[in-house]
């Protein structure tokens, strides 16, 4: 983080188990870790319905840490916010003045969920510019800031198990997004766990763009990422691209595109061609605000966009994000 840093963004550890390697690690940072949270999983025998079977413990494991750890930081430490980071992840030399600048923007802005420093679609080929920020419907995890008001929130209902998947559902955000940069904060090394195989690292995760050249983030104008600014944004610039097929992707002239989808298999074809995540999340494109995804191909700024959403822009809806998607409950800006 560095040495700057050190004392606005002090480092905790929370940690399980008593393992040599993890101990030694811990001894070489020495004074930079202010405390560690020694978490022991309690098993009481609740389970989720289907997935009672041994072989799915260590997701109860990883929920309840969780949860130990957020309880620890917030209500022992007293924090204000939190940034939670993996064990196998390497943050970029700008990580901390990205999360102290998004700081306030997420206190005051009640329709950010999240602020995270991970872009499921930032592979290398697909992002330019590192000083952009973007929002999306999907919790990204991997290198997140909660803060108090969303802790207490989701708290009391804290899921046994699957926790990633549980923040992911509607009934979580409520309509609210996460935001994140074009070029990733956040780099993760670990090619084998409990969610991911070698085989998904390779292509999803692997390819990922770990912003090397820093940002002076306190000197740039950030409010465009404020609702309703950022829909508004978005949506002027969909209005005025040039709207192409996915056979065209590579030839089109156009320096802002948009390739417009109907339903999940065509959404796929468009993501396969392009490079970016084929799958959805609780009906969402992972990555995706709205189900508009942005990429660029071949330096030419495309965004990938529901048929849906394309009629509400045009149509001028206010509302265009959530204006056919059934979002209850929407929290407000506020």
């Amino acid at each position: 983080l560095g040495t700057a840093y050190a004392s606005k963004f002090p480092v905790f550890v929370s940690r399980q188990g008593n393992d040599p390697g993890v101990s030694q690690v811990l001894e070489e940072f020495g004074d930079l870790v202010k405390a560690i949270n020694a978490f022991e999983f309690v098993d009481r025998g609740q389970r989720k319905k289907g997935f009672e079977g041994g072989q799915w413990t260590s997701y109860y494991k990883i929920s309840q840490h969780y949860a130990s750890c957020l309880r620890w930081m917030f209500v022992t430490q007293g924090f204000s916010r939190v940034v939670v980071l993996e064990d196998d992840l390497e943050v970029a030399v700008d990580f901390a003045p990205y999360f102290e600048a998004m700081a306030p923007i997420y206190d005051s802005d009640h329709t950010i969920f999240c602020v995270s420093g991970w872009n499921d679609n930032g592979m290398t080929t697909v992002v330019s510019d590192n000083k952009n920020l973007l929002r999306t419907d999907v919790f990204p995890g991997l290198g997140w800031m909660i803060n108090k008001r969303l802790y207490e929130e989701l708290n009391p209902k804290w899921p046994l198990a699957f926790w990633d998947d549980w923040m992911r559902e509607k009934a979580q955000p409520r309509g609210r997004s996460c935001v994140i940069p074009e070029v990733n904060r956040v780099y993760t090394f670990g090619d084998h766990g409990n969610s991911v195989d070698r085989g998904f690292w390779k292509r999803y995760l692997e390819p990922i763009r770990l912003n090397g050249d820093p940002v002076q983030w306190h000197k740039l104008d950030l409010s465009y990422i404020k609702m309703p600014s950022y829909a508004n944004h978005i949506a002027q610039q969909i209005r005025t691209a040039s709207k192409i097929g996915i056979a065209e992707v590579n030839s089109s002239p156009a320096e802002t595109r948009v390739i417009v989808y109907s339903g999940e298999g065509d959404y796929r074809t468009a993501a396969n061609t392009i490079g970016i995540h084929t799958d959805f999340k609780n009906g969402d494109p992972r990555g995706s605000f709205g189900h508009v995804n942005l990429a660029y191909v071949r330096g030419k700024k495309t965004f990938v966009v529901d048929s849906r959403t394309l009629d509400s822009i045009r149509s001028g809806r206010q509302d265009w994000p959530y204006a056919w998607a059934g979002v209850a409950d929407i929290v407000r800006a506020g």
